[in-house]
């Protein structure tokens, strides 16, 4: 039970250490250009399938960009 209270009490910092610890790991083992590629593609990739699930928040970020762009002409 104090295990679960303390997950739950420090998960962003658990789950922020953890995602350091495997950032550092493709650092060291495929370089720096390669991790980063690697990161931007499956970020890039996580909110495109965000936004075909319906994800609410990057709709509105896109229809926001259109919005400003149908406004300045």
């Amino acid at each position: 039970m104090r295990f679960k209270a303390f997950l739950r009490q420090y998960f962003y910092t658990i789950l922020g250490a953890l995602l350091g610890l495997v950032i550092a790991v493709l650092f060291m083992t495929i370089g720096f250009w390669r991790s980063l590629l690697l990161l931007v593609l499956v970020g890039g990739f996580a909110y495109l399938g965000h936004w075909l699930d319906g994800g609410p928040r990057f709709q509105r970020f896109v229809e926001s960009i259109l919005r400003d762009r149908d406004g300045d002409e």
